[in-house]
């Protein structure tokens, strides 16, 4: 008889930071990037953002493959069908961790109380940043959901509780060819069954992370 079993075990994570932790800090930023997107890529793009006012946190998914197949670069994904229950897990518990340890090390110049925290979600990333926030140990003050569509299994009677405590916002750009109106109007209509508020942001572009937008909303 063959059974599957599951065994949790000790990985190390890679992480990017941008800017620097001081008494000017105001923002700390955490950013999921998408599907076979580096986390050092990702990261670029908010160079455009004060690094004495912003600080930026950009975690890498646990699992990378070859784009090509069997060669080419290697990136990362934050999960696939298989297993994904145990994928989602893993990852809420790695991003919950590193939650903690960044918090840990804020210097005593900062000021808690005034400090903004933004979770944004890129692509395969806002699924990601749903499920993580909705888990509840990682409070933040904006949550941001650009290109991509919010998880489909959240548990919304936890969810909309902790949802309700952040500003959201959902981005994306006219020409983008991943977002569907199906799909837009449908996250649209979950949204206010759950009684949670919007921004809802377009730009001209397509499947980006558009600097100028970053800077009008959050710089």
């Amino acid at each position: 008889m063959i059974n599957e079993n599951h065994l949790p075990v000790t990985k190390t994570a890679r992480y990017y930071t941008y800017g620097e932790l001081n008494e000017n800090t105001q923002t700390l930023w955490f950013v999921c990037h998408g599907y076979g997107q580096p986390a050092a890529k990702l990261i670029k793009h908010f160079t455009v953002l004060s690094p004495t006012q912003h600080y930026v946190v950009a975690p890498e998914a646990l699992s990378r493959f070859y784009w090509k197949g069997f060669g080419g670069d290697p990136v990362p994904s934050w999960m696939t069908a298989e297993d994904r229950n145990n994928e989602i897990k893993d990852y809420v518990n790695y991003l919950n961790q590193l939650y903690a340890q960044t918090m840990a090390q804020l210097p005593p110049s900062i000021n808690k109380a005034n400090l903004q925290i933004n979770v944004l979600g890129f692509s395969q990333g806002t699924a990601t940043i749903s499920r993580w926030i909705a888990d509840g140990k990682a409070p933040c003050n904006k949550l941001i959901f650009w290109a991509g569509r919010i998880a489909h299994d959240l548990e919304w009677t936890k969810a909309q509780t902790i949802f309700q405590q952040a500003d959201l916002y959902v981005i994306y750009g006219k020409q983008d060819p991943f977002i569907m109106p199906q799909h837009l109007d449908a996250q649209h209509r979950l949204l206010e069954a759950q009684a949670l508020p919007v921004t809802i942001h377009t730009f001209k572009g397509k499947h980006e992370l558009h600097r100028d937008t970053l800077v009008e909303l959050f710089g």
